[in-house]
């Protein structure tokens, strides 16, 4: 330990005076040790492990004070730090210092990191994504029409130079498609005005509205049929007629829903529903036999539920009864009809 304090000079190792600061001896060892490191091609372990040795003492305050006061002190009584300060040591101390056992990648990628950037600085920089409306009709998604999109763009050309293009996207419609539903391309790897995104808009239909994946329609009704049934012939997009039968009574709050007539949802793989509302119409006006006939049906007497009833049978059969009658049927009808006159006219019994 002795001798190796003669012959070591801490400062001198490190190319530093006893008046250097702190800084200045981290300074010395980040140069040294990368110069002499093993793995260089000017590096040497002794001088390795001698310089890790001198910033080990130069930089604990503690040490280096002892050092300062004696050198064959130090060496006595610091033997055994000396002694045992070999190249695993050494290399410790480097890692320490560096963060990396092999700080040499890291410089390395970062040159490559700088080069990188300048490259990149010299490329044209892409542009945002190319917002696009892609409109559809409601038989468009039905029937999977085909939309042709040209869009203009820009790419590095083999030359390195950029130049203008124009790609042109085909894009099948989908049933699932619903408004807002957006459909991303991608830019080629040369490309610089960046990747298309198309937003669906769905056209106004005549008939139908889209909900969610459900279609909604409104549906003129006559009053008669909102209160004696109907059947509804609905055209659907997809060219079938949907015979609708509309049995219960239909009033103005009143909707029908159709189970598994609207939109496919491709994420659950399920339909969506028709749904129907009404909008009832009404007569201006009623002549005095419809009124009569009106407050017949909606006020009708119990006993004229009983289908024995005469009076019952005489009115389904005057329902009945052609407008091009025989003279013979006429004539009956004329004695019914007389009949029920001269029953009028008699007075009441007192």
């Amino acid at each position: 330990a002795e001798a190796m304090a003669e012959r070591i000079d801490f400062y001198t190792t490190l190319n530093l005076t006893r008046s250097s600061a702190l800084q200045d001896v981290k300074r010395a060892y980040k140069k040294l040790a990368l110069q002499k490191h093993p793995d260089m091609e000017k590096g040497t372990d002794a001088e390795f492990v001698a310089i890790g040795l001198a910033y080990h003492v130069l930089s604990n305050p503690k040490l280096r004070a002892q050092y300062d006061a004696s050198e064959l002190e130090f060496s006595t009584t610091r033997a055994l730090l000396v002694d045992s300060f070999d190249m695993p040591k050494a290399l410790e101390a480097f890692e320490a210092f560096f963060g990396t056992a092999n700080p040499f990648a890291t410089v390395t990628k970062g040159v490559n990191e700088l080069f990188d950037a300048a490259e990149q600085d010299r490329k044209p920089k892409p542009s945002p994504p190319i917002a696009l409306v892609l409109s559809c009709t409601l038989l468009d998604l039905y029937n999977g029409v085909k939309k042709i999109v040209a869009v203009p763009k820009k790419r590095i050309a083999s030359s390195g130079a950029v130049e203008a293009y124009t790609k042109t996207y085909v894009i099948t419609a989908e049933p699932y498609w619903i408004d807002g539903t957006t459909l991303v391309f991608e830019k080629d790897q040369d490309d610089v005005t960046g990747d298309v995104v198309f937003t669906v808009q769905v056209e106004p239909h005549e008939t139908f509205s889209i909900i969610g994946y459900n279609l909604h329609m409104v549906c003129q009704m006559p009053l008669f049929q909102a209160l004696t049934g109907t059947v509804l012939p609905i055209m659907m997009p997809d060219g079938r007629k949907l015979n609708l039968s509309v049995e219960e009574v239909v009033d103005p709050d009143y909707v029908k829903t159709v189970k598994g007539e609207g939109l496919p949802d491709k994420q659950t793989g399920e339909r969506g529903d028709l749904v129907i509302s009404f909008k009832i119409q009404f007569p201006k006006k009623f002549e005095s036999l419809q009124k009569q006939l009106l407050h017949l049906a909606l006020c009708l007497p119990s006993d004229l539920l009983d289908p024995t009833n005469q009076q019952r049978q005489l009115l389904q059969t005057a329902m009945k009864l052609p407008a091009n009658l025989a003279d013979t049927e006429k004539k009956k009808v004329a004695d019914v009809i007389k009949l029920t006159v001269k029953r009028d006219e008699i007075p009441p019994p007192e």
